[in-house]
């Protein structure tokens, strides 16, 4: 008897009640014979296609093989070598429709993605690949994350790249590229800045495999998500051959490993580039997406569609993807597109998934957000900031107030924050102790005799914060400061800019939780004004690498900042210890004056760091303050100029002349 549903709920229910949690899906391949599985209980009938080629253009029809069904997931074993042919599922739905989908466990893919591959995996393996560890952090507050996109890092000529690896993965393999090439310059670029520069993980915008041509130019950043499990071809030097994308973006990981950097990927599980057409509706329609009352798509992700992840199938195939990423790709971490659209039991159900498989030291991040109205619907919560209490140890958030209260709201580029001077915002007092509350990870209410806004997303430990000043959305911070400070749109070097852009490095650096920068931050990087550039052309989103040269006084002091935060292990202290001792003087507009003892070494070189910071256009007398005794002499180890860990001189006493756009910090041995 034909299956009948009164509403797209009551197909859901059952679906769930039809769920194979503890499956293992898609191909499993040996040289042998391959087995494929595919759940779809509703489908009425389900072949397998064997295609020669993996562009949908060429037929290229080998075999159809009809496949069973056994405790709802259709299988069948083909008992001889398939390598390097691809593959398609014909399912034909209770409702008489049929379609012909890519498997939704790809773990390789034709041109495009529109075929599933079947490779050898261990052939794609570059040589001592075996020997290659993954590189991560005791905790993420030892993160210090840079955010890039594949081709932003090496599209630009004058970085020294090879022609035919940029924008590619392999650009990431090249060792000692330098400014225009010139292999006597003293200005590295690519993976030999990184390291010198100090980051300790790499975030790369969405490299799996998203909706796009990809052998045209046109740039995307990437948030189009088609098949979760499978590395983008655009990046690789030949995406007709799905072992070469595969290898290469193994290779990648490889070399930035080699210099302990680790990887963190940018994944986008909350929504898909199309509905229609997307795998899961071809495989199970409606089951993997939320819909209201009416039976109509919810847009919570603002694309048009969001995910169930709520849903166990749903569910399973997160984790299932996210493991194999860990494991076969050897990744360090993940970043969470649009983390509100996700519930908390799954979230926390992820992060268990990686301790039980030894993970423990995976870093998970992700936006507690979303772009609309979510219908998460009860007992479900989204993961979002106002639920930041739910979510499991171990699973981080951005502190976007941390990043609007020091320079201004990302929606409004002219107004300003601390950094500008507080200019745009009426109660900047407020401001300044909104800046403390970010400070302090938001781990705590009251800080002395000021009382912080009693909002929900107070975390439990700095391990749950993620601060940041900009990222590939909104205008770069060096865009934000010509905005609101500026009186016509000109992006050239600045010199009170460009000292602004110190103070931020201080401040950041000087934060509880783990650190975050977009790419080129470090160098005042600009897109020209151009405030949502993921569609725009290469020449504005991708790397000046000439930047590095022009702005060298910049990188240095980002350089000498992430110096002293790695020196000083409170400023690094993934629990509550720390931050419930900082100190904060008196709160006056544009003025911040802190103390951080160190109370979680047992023989610390440094007893007690002092930060100080004047964003005003007035010099100001200050007076020192901690719940610790104060040294009488202190060493200046950063100033307006230079940052590191070279002593700049000696302050004697606990007050002080600070000037204009001035930041101080000392320590005490």
């Amino acid at each position: 008897m034909e299956k009948t549903f009164d509403s797209i709920q009551e197909k859901i229910h059952y679906l769930e009640e039809h769920a194979c949690e503890n499956e293992t899906l898609g191909v499993t391949y040996s040289e042998k014979s391959s087995l494929f599985k595919v759940w779809s209980p509703l489908a009425k009938q389900v072949t397998l296609n064997l295609y020669e080629t993996g562009n949908e253009k060429n037929n290229s029809l080998i075999e159809q093989i009809e496949m069973t069904q056994e405790n709802n997931v259709w299988k069948v074993s083909v008992d001889r070598n398939l390598n390097g042919l691809f593959y398609t599922y014909k399912i034909l739905h209770f409702n008489g429709k049929e379609t012909e989908t890519p498997d939704i466990y790809s773990k390789a893919v034709g041109l495009n993605g529109n075929r599933s591959a079947i490779v050898h995996l261990e052939n794609t393996n570059p040589i001592n690949w075996n020997n290659d560890k993954p590189v991560r952090q005791t905790s993420i507050t030892d993160a210090i994350i840079w955010e890039t996109h594949i081709e932003d890092f090496s599209s630009h000529e004058n970085g020294g790249f090879s022609q035919e690896y940029r924008g590619k993965y392999l650009a990431f393999t090249e060792e000692n590229t330098y400014l225009y090439g010139d292999a006597t310059s003293e200005i590295s670029t690519g993976t030999s800045y990184l390291k010198d520069l100090g980051i300790n993980y790499l975030h790369l915008l969405p490299v799996f495999d998203f909706e796009n041509d990809e052998q045209n130019t046109q740039y995307n950043w990437g948030y189009d998500p088609k098949n979760y499990m499978v590395p983008e071809g655009k990046y690789a030097t030949d995406a007709n051959d799905p072992t070469v994308r595969i290898k290469e973006f193994k290779q990648m990981i490889q070399s930035l490993h080699k210099h302990n950097i680790g990887v963190v990927l940018d994944v986008v599980y909350n929504h898909t580039f199309t509905y229609d057409y997307s795998c899961f509706t071809r495989t199970v329609p409606d089951y993997y997406y939320r819909h209201n009352e009416q039976g109509e798509l919810t847009n919570g992700s603002g694309c048009g569609n969001e995910t169930a992840s709520e849903r166990k199938m749903m569910r399973k195939y997160m984790i299932d993807s996210l493991i194999y990423w860990a494991k076969e790709y050897h990744i360090d971490g993940f970043r969470f597109d649009l983390m509100g659209l996700h519930d908390v039991d799954t979230m926390n159900h992820i992060r268990q998934a990686f301790n039980d498989a030894g993970m423990e030291d995976i870093i998970l991040y992700g936006e507690p957000w979303n772009a609309g109205s979510v219908e998460i619907y009860e007992p479900n919560v989204p993961a979002d900031k106002y639920h930041l209490g739910e979510l499991a140890e171990g699973i981080a958030i951005f502190n976007d107030e941390f990043r609007d209260s020091i320079k201004g709201p990302v929606f409004d580029a002219q107004k300003g924050g601390f950094l500008q001077g507080a200019n745009g915002f009426e109660d900047s007092a407020f401001m300044n102790g909104d800046i403390i509350g970010r400070l302090l990870a938001n781990t705590q209410i009251e800080v002395g005799d000021f009382r912080l806004p009693e909002d929900k997303n107070w975390s439990k430990s700095p391990s749950q914060i993620i601060n940041y000043a900009s990222a590939h959305d909104n205008l770069p911070l060096y865009d934000k400061l010509v905005k609101s400070l500026r009186k016509d749109d000109t992006y050239e070097r600045d010199e009170e800019l460009i000292q602004i852009n110190k103070l931020n490095a201080a401040l950041l650096m000087t934060a509880q939780g783990g650190i975050f920068m977009q790419a080129g931050e470090e160098f005042a990087r600009t897109k020209f004004g151009d405030d949502n550039s993921y569609q725009s052309s290469i020449e504005v989103n991708r790397l000046d690498w000439y930047k590095v040269q022009e702005n060298k006084d910049l990188v240095d002091y980002y350089k000498g900042m992430i110096e002293i935060r790695k020196a000083y292990p409170p400023l690094r202290d993934q629990t509550n210890q720390t931050a419930e001792k900082i100190h904060f003087t008196e709160l006056r507009e544009n003025i911040l004056v802190y103390t951080i003892p160190n109370i979680i070494e047992k023989n610390p070189k440094w007893k007690q760091m002092a930060v100080i910071m004047n964003t005003s256009w007035t010099p100001e007398m200050i007076e020192l303050h901690s719940d610790l005794p104060l040294p009488e002499e202190w060493t200046i180890i950063a100033n307006r100029h230079t940052a590191g860990l070279d002593s700049l001189g000696v302050q004697v006493g606990h007050e002080l002349l600070i000037n204009p756009r001035e930041v101080l910090i000392f320590v005490s041995e």
